[in-house]
Order: C-alpha cells, then sequence, then structure tokens
C-alpha cells in the first residue's frame, strides 16, 4: 500500500501528542497508518529523519512569528519571535524535546537568513546577530523543556499532596520571591519567561547603544 509522505508526517505529529517522544516508535506509527514499517522508510531513511520532518511540520503550522513583518524593529520582533516559538513548542507534547533533538530543514536555514539581515540592519554585526538568534531561540527551548518537565512533576506531586510553598518556608527569601508567582496555586511561568526575555533584550539594546 503507498502511503503520502505528508500523511506520515501527520500521523506521527498526532502520535508524538498521544503518546509522547519516548513511546514514539516507527512500528507504532506504521500500525497507526496500517502499514508495514518498510513502507515508512521508503520516505524515511530512520527515526531520525522522520522527527526532523515532524518538527518541521510543527513550526510550520503552529510558529506563526518566524519572520520580521515589515516595517517591524528588531526590539519587537525578538519578543514576538521569542513568544512565538514557546507557544509552539508548548502546543505539541514533548515539543521543546522534539526541537532539542532535531536538526534545522533548508527552508529554516533561508528563514534564519532573513532573521539575520534584520539584526544586521539594526547595526549588529552578522556573528553578533547569529548569537542574538540561536541565544533567544535556545532561551526558549530550554526553558520550555523546564516548563514541560515542572508540568509532569507538579500532575505528579498533586497527587501525593506536595505543597510548594511549604517546602521554602524555612527560606524567607526564597519564599518572599515566590508568594506572587503562586498566586492561583501554581507557579506562573510565563511570567518568569517574561522577566527572563526581558533581561535579554535590555542587554542586546544596551550593547548595541554603547557602539
Amino acid at each position: 500500500m503507498a502511503i503520502d509522505r505528508d500523511r506520515i508526517v501527520d500521523e506521527a505529529l498526532a502520535l508524538l501528542n498521544a503518546v509522547g517522544i519516548d513511546k514514539l516508535t516507527t512500528r507504532k506509527l506504521a500500525e497507526r497508518l496500517g502499514v508495514q514499517q518498510p513502507a515508512l522508510y521508503w520516505h524515511f531513511k530512520d527515526k531520525s529523519a522522520l522527527l526532523d520532518a515532524v518538527n518541521s511540520a510543527m513550526l510550520a503550522r503552529y510558529h506563526t512569528h518566524r519572520l520580521p513583518s515589515p516595517g517591524q524593529d528588531w526590539v519587537d520582533f525578538t519578543f514576538a519571535n521569542a513568544r512565538s516559538i514557546r507557544s509552539t513548542l508548548l502546543s505539541v507534547r514533548d515539543g521543546a524535546r522534539l526541537t532539542a533533538g532535531t536538526r534545522p530543514s533548508e527552508s529554516e536555514f533561508a528563514d534564519t537568513e532573513k532573521v539575520l539581515r534584520l539584526y544586521v540592519d539594526a547595526g549588529f554585526s552578522p556573528a553578533e546577530a547569529f548569537g542574538i538568534a540561536i541565544s533567544v531561540t535556545r532561551y526558549v527551548v530550554g526553558y520550555v523543556l523546564e516548563e514541560q518537565g515542572e508540568r509532569e512533576r507538579s500532575d505528579e506531586e498533586a497527587d501525593d499532596g506536595v505543597n510548594a510553598m511549604a517546602e521554602v518556608a524555612a527560606f524567607p527569601l526564597l519564599s518572599e520571591a515566590l508568594v506572587p508567582l503562586f498566586k492561583t496555586g501554581t507557579i506562573n511561568t510565563e511570567a518568569v519567561f517574561e522577566g527572563g526575555l526581558r533581561y535579554m533584550v535590555e542587554g542586546m539594546k544596551r550593547s548595541l547603544a554603547e557602539r
């Protein structure tokens, strides 16, 4: 039975959401598609190549601000791009782990070239522009890795009746810092993310201004 490459990727993404990246196997995917495993290898030489394609599909589907809008300045783009990456990774189960373990496609290299042009036109060198782009991306991926892992731990701790604030009650500075972040009973990860992103952008702005 012939099977379309795009359908394989779509079903692999659905399977990822259903079982997580550790349990996503070509055997399970073939069963889901109703084909034998060799049919998958006609399109993808191995599981790594398949995951590369799934990652590209995830970004194409959900990463809505991967390129600057006409007339957008680099600061606005940096915030919008980082938020879009985070939203994308959170929209898919183990999305951060998927991105961290895959290689970019040629079209993603072309997108990166356009992003670097924005930063270079703002006054950064090509090396600095690349440093900004990679640092922001890795900040977001690393943050979401922790964020998605924290979700799983929180679910387990809720079942065990763990009280996070009670655990740090003996540490006054830590308790004071966490109080506003636990207003809803769980840590406000978005507020922490935004704070870290602002620190990064302010550093970039200062570096550019000091030239």
